[in-house]
This record gives C-alpha cells, structure tokens and sequence, in this order.
C-alpha cells in the first residue's frame, strides 16, 4: 500500500493548477500487481490497459518517462522504483493537441514520489491531488439515479431546480426499472448489458441507461446544455461505483444506504448537478 507522509501538504507549493482530462497514481509490484492510489478523469480500466501496456519498459528499467498517443490523447507516464521492486507509476492524459509543460509535469511527479512514504493515508494524497489537478465538469445532467435491477434506488442526485423530480423520486426509479423489466438477458451477467441512449422524456431532456453486473445507472439530460465530455463521464462513474462498493455492499445488499451516502463527493467532481 502507498500512502503519502505527514509532508504532503509541502507537495502542493508552488506548483500550479492543472487542467487535464486525466490524471492516475498507481502503484504495480513485482508480481504485476496493480494497486490504484488516486484517479481523476480516467476510468480504472483504462488506466490498468495503460499499465498493462507498458508493463515490459516498467519491468526492465527502474525509473523513466513514456509519451504516447492513444486514439486522441496523449498520455505522460513518470515511474520510479520502490521497495521490493515495486514502481510508482504517476500519469497524466489530455488531449493530443494540448501540449503539457515536461518540466512542470516531471517536478510535480518528483515531488510526488519523495513524498510516498507508508506512514500516513490514502485520504491525504486525494486530498493533495484535487488541488493539484483540476479536471473540467460536464454539464447538462439535471438527475442521477443508481438503481438494482428490482428497482431499488442506491443513490441519486437531482438538481435543485427539479423539485417535482426529488420529492418523486423513488417512483423515478421503479420507472427506470420497469424500463428495463424486458431485457433481464442483458442486465445479467457481468460484463456490461443494456445500454439506452436518447430516451426522449419532453421538455429537452433525454434518459442514457447504462447497466452492468444486475447495476442500472440512469442519467437525465438537458440535451440542449450537454457539455462534450458527458458521456465519458458516465462511464467513469459506472466503473467508480462498482469499484467502490459493488463486492462490499451491493452484493448481499441488506438496505443499509449509507454507505452509498459518499458517492455525491465523486458526483461533484465531474458534474454540475
């Protein structure tokens, strides 16, 4: 496990704000391993392709710098060696025609790396990171809703201009299920299922359904406001969720909400709802 010392707050002078589309601190051991410390604005899966990808250069030198392009982004990786021959693996990925300042970017991953000690949490290097990384927030989603496939609600969060959508809101989420109450085929199973994009509600807004292992995530959309980066936001949050919670509390689910209470702080990074 790596976790940042109690000199984290150090990390952030001095250093400025950067805007990316993503951003990943990951650590892989000699086993091959990998163990996600922060991520923002990259799904788990894509960072854990990226890792595997370049698991031979991370396997034959000890510390060293990667750019790559992939589809259309570029992708910066810093690695240094740990204990155990381990790597510390810091990413950054933004668009391929935003250059990012190489010096800027290997400082600030410097000072990343002197800083990783196990002496105290997890919570402290998220913290650090959120100010370090600003990732843009989509716009346009007016409501969120994360269901089971019996229509039970785990979590929402509606805009406050929507009243009539909150105080309805459970009946919202037997409607979603009810949607989707002739496609059991495909919400079963693990990989991802039934996927409803453009379901037209009225009044400019739009339903995207996504579903995967029996997790129904519904999103209301203002089409004229949507920002461009929605969509990938939506995926981004259907992987956090069942990394966050789905071996833990949705599988033998016992009715107990609050666990699910702490999603609104993921929510709030990449929406404004």
């Amino acid at each position: 496990m790596i976790i940042l010392n109690e000199n984290h707050q150090d990390l952030g002078e001095n250093i400025p704000m950067f805007q990316l589309r993503g951003f990943s601190i990951s650590e892989i051991n000699a086993e091959g391993y990998i163990e996600i410390i922060f991520q923002k604005g990259i799904g788990i899966s894509l960072t854990t392709k990226i890792i595997d990808l370049y698991g031979d250069t991370f396997a034959e030198k000890r510390q060293g710098y990667i750019k790559d392009t992939i589809g259309n982004l570029t992708v910066y990786i810093h690695f240094f060696g740990k204990e155990k021959d381990s790597k510390l693996i810091i990413m950054y990925i933004d668009q391929t025609e935003k250059l990012m300042n190489f010096a800027e970017l290997y400082h600030l991953s410097k000072r990343i790396y002197n800083g990783v000690t196990p002496d105290t949490s997890k919570t402290e290097i998220r913290k650090i990171c959120n100010t370090l990384v600003d990732i843009p927030k989509a716009k346009g989603i007016v409501g969120l809703f994360i269901i089971d496939k019996a229509g039970f609600l785990y979590f929402s969060k509606i805009n406050k201009d929507r009243p009539y959508m909150a105080n309805n809101n459970f009946q919202i989420a037997g409607f979603i299920s009810a949607i989707l109450i002739y496609s059991q085929d495909f919400i079963a199973g693990g990989e991802y299922g039934l996927k409803l994009e453009d379901i037209n509600l009225g009044n400019g807004c739009q339903m995207f359904l996504k579903t995967k292992s029996n997790v129904i995530f519904a999103y209301i959309v203002e089409k004229p406001n949507c920002s461009e980066n929605i969509k990938r936001y939506m995926q981004l949050l259907v992987e956090e969720f069942l990394f966050r919670y789905y071996s833990s509390y949705v599988v033998g689910f016992n009715g107990d909400l609050a666990p699910f209470h702490s999603f609104e702080k993921v929510i709030d990074q990449y929406f404004e709802i």
